[in-house]
């Protein structure tokens, strides 16, 4: 495997010896692309970003997981049991799951104590992981002992009955449990390695333990990173690809394309503002077809606790987001149909959410959880009316009337890195100050690199307004909730727990108290979807947040089987994880793909009669 370095200030000079990849581009057993956003940490019961979960699916195994048509099968462990009182969970391990050092070298058997280590590693709150929500949301006693009311792990509902049996007891019955189990979160650690490398667990290629289907063979932050085949893994025979190379540049979704063209890549997501040229072009147009959406929706989140320069007025921003007509008047401003053009500019509808959960994600009695209750007027109902912002704009005009200076400064950060999201903030500037007017408001772009983005930015509260994304880590309506909570990812995800419209005179969040008896409900689903889609109702009603677009969509220019590779919890909404993918010998194109779908479907439903 030749190395490949590739930065922007390199990249002229590197043309010519990258000319030399071309035909490695185009080999079925190697998947070369390029990325702008670097990973912080390969730690992955730490970070949940997008990157990171990434990483941690080509590098660890799950205890279970799912097939490319989103059925379950066993992963870590070859068959499990349910007890009768449907909150206690046992696993059995498989024979020949093992560690592996970066070098292929035989570490440890995976054990049973290896899913406790890692799930007292993440309740340790010190630790600052940013899964504990996810366990103790699920797991007896786990929230008490990340809190110090209990301070016994043995009291905490996960124990290693035997080397190859881990026991899982749960607060109460949850129905989702067995898929949420495959996320990161749930993912083993071998206890006795963190001990030897303790800060430094996850911030190498030799600081980490492999259990997946791949090892990191280069790992060289804002250059590349390279990951092969682990000989040592239970289930090599089925990973197909056998070396993933990743190449670093800040400019990758602009470069991207025209590498694809030579050869030098081959997958990459075209920017929307190149489709056209695409799409015409015939040569070009066999070569993509439409990028499958993913689990990850955007909303526009409203910062209640801005952290910026004084200079953009905060302490205006402040009063001004307090007010509710102020909110409705930029609900109701942006034109989200235009703004998503920019990734899919021949079906941006398609794109386009109008809850904070998204459709398909739970249903019952054949009705999705979107048109339960309040939530069926916001899913049937396009937020988008200039007639009514310019109403509310007036209203807040008066109510807001010597309380902020006019405009009220907006700061919107963007990442620079993202071409489509940088055209997309300039859209979004333009197009909601010429329906609400320069007068009312100024919104303020601000450039941010991609790399730790949204930890400096979102999580750091450096904004007023900004595209804030958020994928569930389980199939409830509470995992789409999470990134509302005070006491979920973070805190400092979202705020708006601090709204001052939906505080009680005791001072305590209406939404939270809400969510709160939502999720103790487990044993009736109508009542528990019924509770939670009215808490979710609450925060339209308020406009607490601008419900956004889906992410993925688009298109691909690819040598990708776009259906093939292993899925999540969440089906095809998972799809693109690189364990089992196929590169094909040309691509599927666009006038290939609807015979694909059509193929997959076919296959998919004679799978579901095998399987039942």
């Amino acid at each position: 495997m030749k190395k490949i370095f590739l930065s922007l200030f390199l990249f002229a000079a590197c043309i010519i010896c990258l000319g030399s990849e071309v035909s490695a581009a185009s080999q079925n057993d190697e998947y070369i692309t390029v990325y702008s956003a670097e990973i912080r940490t390969a730690n992955y019961i730490k970070d949940s970003d997008h990157q990171n979960i990434t990483l941690a699916y080509s590098t660890q195994d799950s205890i279970v997981q799912f097939d490319r048509f989103g059925f379950l099968r066993p992963g870590l462990a070859e068959s499990w049991e349910i007890a009768d009182d449907n909150v206690t969970y046992t696993f059995h391990l498989r024979d020949g799951a093992t560690w592996s050092t970066w070098d292929g070298k035989i570490y440890a058997k995976v054990t049973a104590q290896d899913f406790v280590d890692s799930m007292k590693w993440v309740l340790t709150k010190e630790n600052a992981s940013t899964h504990s929500n996810t366990i103790y949301n699920s797991i007896k006693n786990a929230e008490e002992y990340y809190n110090g009311a209990v301070t016994d792990f043995g009291e905490v509902g996960i124990k290693a009955l035997d080397d190859k049996t881990v026991q899982y007891v749960l607060k109460a019955p949850l129905p989702y449990f067995i898929p949420q189990i495959s996320f990161t979160a749930f993912f083993p650690l071998n206890g006795k390695f963190m001990a030897e490398k303790g800060d430094r667990f996850g911030s190498s290629k030799e600081n980490l333990l492999y259990s997946g289907p791949y090892l990191l063979s280069e790992f060289e932050p804002q250059q590349q990173r390279v990951l092969i085949a682990n000989p040592n893994y239970w289930n090599k025979d089925k990973t197909t690809v056998k070396t993933l190379t990743y190449i670093y540049n800040a400019e990758a979704s602009a470069i991207g394309p025209e590498l694809f063209l030579r050869g030098e890549i081959n997958d990459i997501i075209l920017p929307g503002g190149i489709v056209d040229e695409w799409m015409s072009d015939p040569a070009k147009k066999a070569m993509i077809y439409p990028n499958a959406l993913t689990n990850m929706t955007y909303f526009m989140a409203f910062n209640f606790e801005p952290n910026y320069e004084e200079q953009y007025a905060p302490s205006d921003w402040i009063v001004a987001v307090n007010d509710l007509n102020f909110r409705k008047s930029l609900f109701h401003a942006l034109d989200r149909e235009s703004a998503v053009a920019t990734i899919d500019p021949y079906n941006p509808a398609r794109l386009l959410v109008n809850t904070l959960t998204r459709k398909a994600l739970v249903s019952y009695g054949g009705l999705d959880y979107t048109q339960i209750g309040g939530l069926k007027a916001y899913s049937d109902t396009e937020s988008f009316d200039a007639k009514k912002a310019s109403e509310y704009k007036g209203k807040a005009l008066d109510s807001l009337k010597g309380r902020v200076s006019f405009p009220v400064k907006i700061v919107m950060p963007y990442n620079s890195s993202d071409v489509e999201k940088s055209n997309r903030a300039q859209i979004i500037e333009q197009q909601m100050e010429g329906v609400l007017g320069t007068d009312y408001i100024d919104i303020i772009l601000v450039s941010h690199p991609a790399t730790g983005y949204t930890a400096e930015v979102l999580h750091a509260g450096r904004y007023s307004i900004m595209e804030a994304p958020w994928g569930p880590d389980f199939v409830d309506p509470l995992g789409s909730l999470d990134p509302m909570l005070s006491w979920a990812y973070g805190p400092k995800y979202s705020r708006v727990y601090l709204a001052k419209d939906i505080q009680d005179s005791d001072g305590q969040c209406k939404f939270e108290k809400m969510v709160k008896t939502a999720t103790a409900e487990v044993s009736d689903l109508k009542k528990r979807y019924e509770m939670f889609a009215e808490a979710e109702t609450l925060l339209l009603d308020n406009a607490l947040f601008i419900p956004f677009y889906m992410s993925g969509g688009g298109y691909r220019a690819s040598y990708l089987d776009p259906f093939s590779g292993t899925t999540g919890q969440m089906g095809r909404y998972g799809a693109f994880q690189m364990k089992e993918i196929a590169i094909l010998d040309k691509p599927v194109g666009m006038d290939g793909y609807p015979d694909a779908v059509k193929a997959y479907e076919a296959q998919r439903a004679e799978a579901a009669i095998a399987k039942n």
